[in-house]
């Protein structure tokens, strides 16, 4: 896929590295009433990664009084609707809003996916050095570390905690002045196009999207997760 191999590998964290924890989510809904079933979430996950582009999530403290309220609790409402969660609509805004402000307070992103931590200690194995780049609000630093994937990283760059987020390619040049590695020899893996690749690019980055769904054809670099980005790489 990539020849000569990358020095620096760049990940975003979620749909990346770590997924929506059904479980934790539906105990969330349910301290306002609401009852959705985990198996129904899990279910509803393809369907809202179509539609994530729609879900501007707050990310950078600049943000903090705005769209937390409003984008991330659309998020886990859009997700509610989609598992058919069944309440009235002011309860499962309710619901939506409580889930969110959980995950400020402890990342609901935590389910590790199939295969990743065997993909990062190949690529460590390889001699490659592992950074996170991520839009989110924190805590994912915290929630890296306490899911085991963290000591595979040597750095996590957060945009709530360094105020500047993808696709701004700052956010990368912060990532790699902390390893004191150079874009050229870096491999960006990420899932959005519009913040991911974008930002790669402007970055001067090579890009490689993860895309499960087939939904971005036209993206010359895409796998279907990072398992298999690291197979194609390192055979």
């Amino acid at each position: 896929m990539l020849r000569p191999l990358p020095k620096t590998v760049l990940l975003d964290a979620g749909f990346t590295l770590t997924f929506p924890d059904h479980e934790r989510i539906a105990r969330h809904a349910a301290e306002v009433g609401v009852r959705v079933d985990a198996a129904a979430l899990a279910r509803a996950e393809d369907p809202v990664r179509r539609e994530l582009a729609l879900y501007p999530w707050a990310s950078t403290p600049a943000q903090q009084t705005t769209r937390p309220p409003s984008a991330g609790a659309a998020f886990f409402r859009r997700m509610l609707d989609l598992a058919g969660a069944e309440a009235p609509g002011p309860t499962l805004d309710a619901a939506a809003s409580t889930i969110w402000q959980r995950h400020l307070e402890r990342n609901v992103w935590c389910r590790v996916g199939a295969g990743v931590e065997t993909a990062l200690g190949r690529l460590r194995a390889a001699g490659m050095r592992l950074a996170v780049v991520s839009n989110s609000e924190g805590t994912v630093e915290t929630m890296l570390n306490e899911v085991g994937l963290g000591r595979h990283l040597e750095t996590i760059v957060d945009s709530w905690v360094v105020g500047v987020a993808k696709p701004d390619p700052r956010i990368f040049h912060i990532a790699l002045d902390r390893l004191g590695e150079s874009p050229q020899t870096a491999v960006m893996i990420g899932d959005v196009p519009a913040v991911d690749m974008e930002g790669a690019r402007a970055a001067s980055i090579t890009g490689v999207l993860i895309d499960p769904l087939d939904l971005h054809l036209a993206h010359t670099r895409r796998v279907p997760s990072l398992p298999a980005f690291v197979d194609a790489l390192l055979g």
